[in-house]
């Protein structure tokens, strides 16, 4: 979910299927999905998306989602910060 400004967040290694957007499923007219793959989500102010993350038959190891805005991926002066966080696979 974000709330300022537009955002990118990556996750490299392990595909992302997007089921929905704005709190509701990605659905046609008719009822049918309408969820897709993707390795990267953009977002503006205010938008949300749900986002499934398989890692069945993925090789064990730490994966990484990041933003690709990568002026954002430290805290400033501070160390260890920004918009990264990681999955491990066991």
């Amino acid at each position: 979910l974000n709330v300022t400004r537009f955002h990118t967040l990556s996750l490299l290694g392990l595909p992302m299927k997007v089921v929905g957007s704005g709190a509701r499923l990605l659905r046609g007219p008719d009822g049918s999905d309408l969820y897709y793959d993707t390795g990267s989500v953009t977002l503006g102010g205010g938008e949300s998306v749900d986002v499934l993350v398989d890692t069945t038959g993925a090789a064990p190891g730490r994966y990484f989602l990041y933003t690709s805005n990568l002026q954002l991926l430290s805290n400033n002066v501070e160390d260890f910060g920004g918009m990264m966080t990681e999955i491990v696979v066991n």
